[in-house]
């Protein structure tokens, strides 16, 4: 047994390269410095467990990571989306927290919030991050956002890829972690309504990968790592009876609902209120690929099949988050790079 197995194995730990084997939800001093020593010193990856729960307000699913922000040993719940880049608190300012003057504003649910920029280190499965991270503290009596506090979420975590106001707190985590991680969700149902998904930090690209999209590089951030315009993914997309159109893609774990959005699809069919027809096939290939590898048809539940087309504008489509439930998505920010591959098998 190799060393970090064995410290593995004696801490009761998974770190297992693209397991989906969860981590406690919370590690104790003891093993989260030996995460923290092991992930400095040796490529490995971490499982973090994801909970997924119903989307309050709205039909369909959102998942839910649970972090140690600032000093405090009790951790805060927030929900993956891969849409925006960093952390969103309107939750209390965590202990430890070093606050700015810095003001920052952004689009929540239709409509504009405000707040200011804060600092603090950041501890996800047992690993710390290798320097405070920004976070923005926000006021709002937003309806949707209040819906979401009364589930006891505090905030939102973005994992998204581009250039923005605040930075991906994954690119901060120690070594390899910090080069790539992977998302997969799981669905709720009655037979298992407590079922887990993963966050795997330290995701290398899957060898079997259905589909492989690239990012066009769009500089660095703040504290100089590599960043990516995921909404510009290269993705082509048909239509029941259409032809193939292959426009920019933004995969956005955030949103229940695909969005297909610009003129070049105001031919499709679509009901009163902008919903593609039920049972319309919708086919996804990675750039000119003859290989359709994500097939759904489209149908009237939120994550899994309803679409919303918005037939004007420049063209670009909106996932939805229902491919983070049927696929397991990767990131590899080291080369800009997304894979789908398929569950237990990636």
């Amino acid at each position: 047994m190799k060393p970090l197995q064995a410290l593995a194995a004696a801490l009761g730990l998974s770190l297992a390269v693209a397991s989906l084997a969860g981590m406690p939800a919370a590690a104790t001093p003891t093993q989260s410095a030996a995460i923290q020593s092991a992930a400095e010193a040796s490529p490995i990856t971490v499982s973090v467990p994801l909970r997924t729960v119903d989307t309050p307000g709205k039909s369909g699913s959102n998942s839910i990571l649970r972090v140690h922000l600032g000093n405090s040993d009790r951790a805060i719940r927030l929900m993956v989306d891969t849409g925006i880049v960093g952390i969103l608190l309107w939750g209390d300012t965590p202990p430890g927290a070093r606050m700015t003057d810095r003001e920052f504003n952004a689009r929540i649910s239709g409509r504009n919030v405000r707040g200011f920029v804060g600092e603090a280190p950041l501890r996800i499965g047992g690993v710390t991050t290798t320097r405070d991270i920004e976070f923005a503290k926000i006021s709002t009596n937003n309806s949707y956002i209040q819906q979401w506090k009364n589930l006891g979420v505090a905030g939102i975590i973005g994992l998204g890829t581009g250039s923005a106001d605040l930075t991906n707190p994954l690119m901060s985590l120690p070594g390899e972690l910090a080069q790539g991680w992977s998302l997969g969700f799981a669905r709720r149902n009655t037979s298992a309504p407590s079922r887990s998904g993963a966050l795997i930090l330290g995701a290398n690209a899957p060898l079997d990968a259905r589909m492989h999209f690239t990012l066009p590089p769009a500089g660095v951030d703040r504290n100089g790592s590599k960043v990516w315009d995921d909404h510009a993914a290269n993705g082509c997309w048909k239509f029941t009876g259409g032809v193939q159109r292959c426009v920019d893609t933004w995969f956005d774990s955030g949103f229940t609902l695909m969005r297909v959005k610009g003129r070049a699809f105001a031919n499709l069919p679509v009901t009163p209120m902008n919903r593609l027809r039920t049972g319309t096939t919708i086919e996804l290939a990675a750039g000119s690929s003859a290989f359709y590898g994500y097939r759904i048809r489209a149908g009237n539940t939120g994550s899994r099949n309803l679409v919303r087309v918005i037939p004007r504008g420049k063209p670009v489509i909106n996932t939805g988050n229902s491919i983070y439930f049927d696929y397991i998505v990767t990131y590899r920010v080291d080369s800009g790079d997304i894979y789908l591959s398929e569950k237990g098998r990636s």
